[in-house]
């Protein structure tokens, strides 16, 4: 495959070359824009550009191969209309991206009333904890009921029989298991892929208490993740407190000290204030929506937690680390790139934070309504829950709207 892109390549730049130099149509090409054909490696050795000079050529040749090495860094070629992504076909933006970053569709709305917490699998099956139910929606919309009666109260069981009280988190696991944080039946459930619902933890007492299985106590837990290991992390959230759950049902607190304040610190020396989204990265490091605090924490493996986003006064503010602001943040999700994105509740806004803490608007300038669009032209209704794809596709659970929506995030 590689070599058959690399020859369709070159014939594209000899046909090209007859009339203008490779690259730029100039007779003295910038060197960073030079191509190469080189008979000893069998193929074309690009150069490597930013987006900045990739944009600065002038009249590429229709073919030219680049690496990109920003925006989203890969192969791209001009199509003699436009800089086209090598790997997903998309056009590109000055800026590198594609033209569609940021760019809001609605999933699913039909038969949806109050989604919370959003999931999605390798697959790209969606999960959502919707109404007493938790339902799952395929790439194309179809949605159907994994398990619940919709009918408030407790019951294990399969499918319809089983019964759940106002969950809002859902997670999924590598083997198609799913994860429920049962909010105010104060439990954690599970279900298998053929939708058989079991407790994992949580007796269903609200309260607090470290233990195995129906031993612990839980309140209000909201936000769920799971790991690559098979363990879930719960935001625990009027106990204020990360708790984590082993495959074989053991609760362990992991940070947080039951009482509502702020601090950083480890362990039970962290202070949360109602944590609501959770998420975990490929790491195992925990990245935490601090509802009460209007902060964004990540606390790792060791238990060490810190604040990677967010001032902590309510209000909307793009920039850097604590200069950022949110307003109520909820759903939390990291991508395989590190990036965490969150559902900035009262801001009705999907925000991104680098890896570094920069933190930028994705999507929603901060009405409350229901419009698909790119970027800040879109808007939601107290969005809530959020999970990303293995491709970048980003899912956000748009509570009042009722609505599962869709961002292009690459």
């Amino acid at each position: 495959m590689t070599r058959t892109l690399y020859i369709l390549f070159a014939f594209l730049f000899f046909q090209n070359a007859r009339a203008q130099s490779i690259g730029v149509g100039t007779a003295t090409p910038h060197a960073s824009a030079l191509v190469h054909v080189s008979s000893a490696s069998q193929g074309i050795l690009a150069p490597r550009l930013s987006s900045a000079q990739r944009s600065a050529i002038v009249n590429p040749a229709t073919g030219l191969l680049v690496f990109q090495t920003d925006g989203a860094p890969g192969y791209c070629y001009y199509s003699g209309v436009a800089w086209i992504s090598l790997t997903h076909g998309y056009p590109l933006s000055s800026q590198g991206k594609s033209i569609y970053y940021g760019a809001v569709s609605t999933l699913a709305f039909d038969g949806i009333r109050r989604p919370f917490g959003v999931a999605v699998d390798a697959s790209g099956i969606v999960y959502i904890a919707d109404s007493n139910r938790i339902r799952k929606i395929t790439p194309v919309g179809v949605v159907t009921t994994l398990a619940g009666s919709g009918v408030e109260g407790f019951a294990d069981g399969a499918g319809a029989t089983a019964a759940f009280t106002r969950a809002e988190g859902v997670a999924v696991d590598a083997l198609g298991n799913v994860y429920v944080g049962d909010t105010f039946n104060n439990r954690i459930r599970k279900i298998t892929p053929v939708g058989v619902v079991t407790t994992l933890a949580g007796s269903g007492a609200a309260g607090f208490a470290d233990g195995a299985g129906t031993a612990a106590l839980f309140n209000l837990p909201r936000g769920i993740a799971v790991d690559v290991l098979g363990n879930v992390y719960v935001a625990d959230s009027y106990n204020n407190r990360i708790r984590k759950i082993t495959a074989g049902g053991l609760v362990t607190t992991l940070a947080g000290q039951g009482s509502s304040g702020f601090a950083d610190g480890a362990g039970t020396a962290a202070a949360f204030y109602n944590p609501w989204g959770i998420a975990v990265d490929e790491s195992g490091n925990v990245y935490v929506g601090d509802y009460g605090n209007n902060r964004i924490r990540k606390i790792t493996t060791g238990g060490v937690v810190t604040t990677l986003a967010g001032s902590g006064v309510a209000g909307s503010a793009d920039g850097a680390g604590t200069a950022a602001a949110f307003y109520f943040p909820t759903g939390v999700t990291v991508d395989v790139a590190g990036n965490v994105y969150v559902a900035d509740f009262f801001n009705n806004s999907i925000r991104k934070i680098t890896a570094g803490g920069l933190v930028t608007t994705l999507a929603g300038e901060g009405d409350q309504a229901n419009i698909d669009a790119i970027g800040l032209a879109a808007e939601f209704y107290f969005p809530t829950g959020v999970a990303v794809d293995v491709a970048g596709n980003l899912y956000v659970a748009d509570t009042f709207n009722g609505s599962i929506r869709k961002i292009i995030t690459y």
